[in-house]
């Protein structure tokens, strides 16, 4: 398996998973996820795409990363596909800043929370939005388009290089 950017030609592919993976709404904020997202990954299989992955970072001192769907096709789920986009996607969050990275999953998603748990991911009250972020949560939570009958869950980068000392006078 092997996870990459997704470019133009996996379109298809995407749109056929995401209309495999989703309800009829969860479907379409999927497919008009693409146009905005980063990370925008797929896992791809052999010569064919396996699943995808779309993330949107919120700029700010930190950064904050949001997997906002991850979609593996039925006839190639359970075989790390999931796994490995959600894994490549905490790099890359990583990478740009962000010390923390949320996911939201339908409270009846069984494999999806187990994925997120599985790689760290803890089950927080929405809330905490407001608590870590003030404002700028609520901004946040807005974008993220959290249903209500949705789990929010965030991983937590605790091993983040130290803040410059611009940065620090920043947050005093």
């Amino acid at each position: 398996m092997r996870i990459r950017e997704a470019t133009v030609a996996d379109r298809d592919a995407i749109v056929r998973i995401a209309h495999a993976s989703f309800d009829r709404v969860y479907a379409y904020f999927a497919v008009r996820g693409m146009r905005h997202a980063w990370p925008f990954l797929v896992a791809e299989g052999g010569s064919s795409i396996a699943g995808f992955l779309e993330g949107i970072l919120f700029h700010g001192t930190p950064p904050i990363g949001y997997v906002y769907f991850v979609a593996v096709d039925p006839g190639a789920r359970g075989m790390g596909s999931g796994r490995g986009l959600v894994q490549e996607s905490l790099r890359l969050f990583r990478s740009r800043g962000a010390n923390r990275v949320f996911a939201a999953v339908p409270r009846d998603n069984d494999p999806s929370m187990r994925l997120f748990e599985s790689l760290g991911f803890e089950r927080v009250a929405r809330r905490v939005l407001w608590r870590w972020y003030r404002w700028r949560g609520l901004s946040v939570q807005m974008r993220m388009l959290l249903a209500p009958h949705e789990v929010l869950l965030t991983h937590t980068f605790t091993d983040l290089p130290p803040a410059s000392s611009q940065e620090v006078s920043r947050t005093s």
